[in-house]
């Protein structure tokens, strides 16, 4: 087992146990402190009263170093304006300094490689506060983690240290996922004024042994999750998320973002969540398939199963592909339209509703039996429901909207 730290671009490779060093740095002055003394000149000499910076009252003698010495000397209330002024500069240039020390920061980052060996059926759990996370199934049997620390936004590069990568192995499974230490409230304080500790984000690059199981969890970040052939499940709270080429998805729960799904299969039920964002299927065989938005557009193409519940609050829903024999087919949707476009020759039995949409159908739909059958392919908007058969029957449609129209078209389908 190989852990390689990476500080700056520099690899400083080291097997696990192995005693580390590091070059000594007292020979050489802080860089925050030659930093800190560079801004100071340049304030002194932007005030016109440069003067040797060698005191901590040096903003202050920015004034009159004489006077400063003699108080007495002075008028009590200028002395008390101009060492009030002195105090502010100081404050300033300060604040100055912290924001220049965190900019210099910002573009440092850490990386740990790990590779572990795993057997055949492994899982993999990774869970991520911030940063992106992409999985990637391979041949072979060695998991590799490439975790990338970096700063977001002002901060340190002691930032990096509050935040530790555990890798735990349980077994043929193994876990991994970010441990963020506690802030002073000294450190607190001091990254309110731009100067303190700054956000950690932890980019995750892993190519995982192409049976293993995946599990992703992540708060902050988009996740990309491809040729997989073991069971698969994805949570995130804000990000998009892309996911390809998997044999055994299960569950995607997505509250903030894009979800888009292609090439997926599942031998059980597939389940898809959002909340907020447009969801995209291309692709998909599964037994049973669900998906749902509640504040987006569902968009279903090439979908491969004979039992699909799909359901949107506020967002259109499109289906192309083909309705199975023994299907049954759900579409609601409240206040966006449904549009169906199936292959040429499709039958069905369909149960329509809306409150204040229409139909319009390429397909005439049978309505009534017997003498009192006729052909219906459009009803007007307006509170109605229709029931009939297409062509000769076959799987169950059952489309539902509230305010909007809905359609059936003849077409090619992926």
């Amino acid at each position: 087992m190989i852990e390689t730290w990476v500080v700056d671009g520099l690899p400083l490779a080291t097997e696990t146990g192995a005693e580390e060093t590091a070059a000594d740095t007292n020979a050489e002055e802080p860089a925050f402190e030659a930093l800190y003394r560079t801004h100071a000149k340049r304030i002194l000499r932007c005030c016109g009263r440069a003067r040797p910076w060698g005191s901590n009252l040096a903003a202050v003698a920015i004034l009159d170093p004489e006077n400063l010495a003699n108080p007495t000397e002075m008028n009590r209330r200028n002395w008390r304006q101009q060492t009030m002024t002195g105090l502010a500069m100081r404050s300033a240039l300060v604040a100055i300094v912290l924001i220049g020390a965190a900019g210099a920061a910002a573009g440092q980052t850490e990386e740990l490689v790990r590779t572990i060996r795993m057997e055949p059926g492994g899982l993999l759990t990774l869970r991520n506060i911030s940063g992106e996370t992409t999985v990637t199934g391979v041949d072979g049997d060695d998991l590799t983690i490439r975790a990338t620390k970096r700063l977001v936004g002002r901060g340190s590069a002691e930032s990096l240290d509050r935040v530790e990568i555990e890798i735990e192995e349980r077994g043929n499974r193994v876990d991994v996922e970010p441990r963020y230490r506690r802030r002073s409230l000294l450190q607190s304080l001091g990254n309110l004024l731009g100067g303190g500790p700054g956000s950690v984000a932890v980019d995750y690059v892993v190519t995982v042994p192409r049976g293993a199981g995946v599990t992703v969890e992540s708060v902050s970040g988009d996740v990309t999750v491809e040729d997989v052939a073991g069971e698969t499940r994805i949570e995130v709270v804000s990000g998009d998320v892309r996911l390809a080429s998997l044999a055994k998805l299960v569950e995607v729960e997505a509250v903030s973002g894009r979800v888009r799904i292609a090439d997926a299969s599942s031998d059980d039920a597939m389940t898809v969540e959002t909340v907020s964002g447009r969801l995209d299927i291309d692709r998909v065989r599964a037994p049973r398939l669900e998906a749902s938005s509640v504040s987006g557009a569902v968009a279903l193409r090439g979908v491969d199963s004979r039992r699909v519940e799909v359901e949107t609050v506020s967002g259109s829903v499109t289906f192309s592909g083909a309705l199975a024999t023994n299907g049954r087919y759900e579409f609601e949707s409240h206040s966006g339209g449904i549009h169906l476009t199936v292959p040429e020759g499709t039958g069905f039995e369909l149960e329509s509703e809306s409150f204040s949409g229409g139909l319009r159908s390429a397909i005439p739909i049978v309505v009534g039996r017997g003498d009192r059958a006729g052909e219906v392919t459009v009803f007007e908007s307006g509170s109605r429901s229709l029931e009939g058969v297409a062509g000769d029957g076959g799987g169950r449609l059952e489309l539902s909207t509230f305010s909007g129209d809905m359609r059936i078209e003849v077409g090619p389908v992926p």
